[in-house]
């Protein structure tokens, strides 16, 4: 797990079944007092994040379980 800030959304005008009614975000991975430090990846919003709010977020194996 790791920990990110939201710096945008994404829009998608297509999707697959199961991801349709969920939103996207532009996540760049951050340190612990919130400073951007890494790459940037495309996250599914399941829980009502914004733009600016820090957020933790799975990759690989983690996020497809």
């Amino acid at each position: 797990m790791q920990m990110g800030k939201v710096v945008g959304t994404v829009v998608a005008s297509r999707k697959e079944d199961v991801l349709e009614g969920m939103k996207f975000l532009l996540v760049k991975t951050c340190d612990f007092d919130g400073t951007p430090v890494g790459s940037t990846v495309v996250a599914v919003d399941a829980v009502g994040a914004g733009v600016g709010e820090v957020v933790l977020y799975a990759s690989g194996s983690s996020a497809r379980w």
